[in-house]
């Protein structure tokens, strides 16, 4: 019994000092790199106006040469008591990588929201979404952004009703490669 505890104290000692070794001929860890394009986070905020029954758009401009990779959308509404108001927006990407920002490279995303109530004659709506959206600023030489749209179910009187969508994207900016 002796023996086998000696030969297994022994073992132990040599297996930690080999490990103390390898530790003391490497005192500067290898640091680690990663292969990730450069990000950046990004957050901005767009409203859009509606008129009655036709879209009324704005555009949210990208940073030139960038990527928004959009991971949350949340959304609030604000229209006349009795109506009620589609949002969406639509943004590009380089889906075919045919280097032409056409019709194949257009995504729509639409807002689900939900109804919070009527408040002083104005009702409200929101949203909270989480996402994943790739828009280019770039394709070719064509530049876009992010397109937001907004129209109500019926017309109002403009005064003194408050009508509006105002969304905030948020996420991060990435590079993106231009083929010259």
């Amino acid at each position: 019994m002796y023996n086998v505890k000696l030969k297994l104290v022994i073992g132990l000692v040599f297996l930690l000092s080999f490990g103390w070794v390898a530790q003391a001929s490497s005192p500067h860890p290898v640091p680690l790199t990663t292969k990730e394009p450069y990000r950046k986070a990004f957050q901005a905020r767009i409203s859009v106006v509606p008129l009655g029954t036709g879209f009324q758009s704005q555009i949210l401009p990208i940073p030139a040469g960038k990527r928004f990779v959009i991971e949350n959308v949340s959304a609030i509404t604000r229209s006349p008591e009795g109506l009620r108001m589609e949002v969406n927006f639509f943004c590009y990407i380089d889906n075919n990588g045919d280097g032409v920002g056409d019709i194949a490279d257009i995504t729509f995303h639409r807002i689900a929201l939900t109804d919070q109530g009527v408040f002083d004659g104005t009702a409200i709506a929101s949203a909270n979404h989480k996402v994943l959206v790739f828009a280019d600023e770039q394709i070719g030489t064509q530049h876009f952004g992010i397109v937001v749209q907004a129209r109500l179910n019926g017309s109002y009187t403009p005064e003194p009703a408050i009508v509006q969508a105002q969304l905030t994207f948020s996420g991060y900016l990435e590079d993106i490669l231009v083929v010259q």
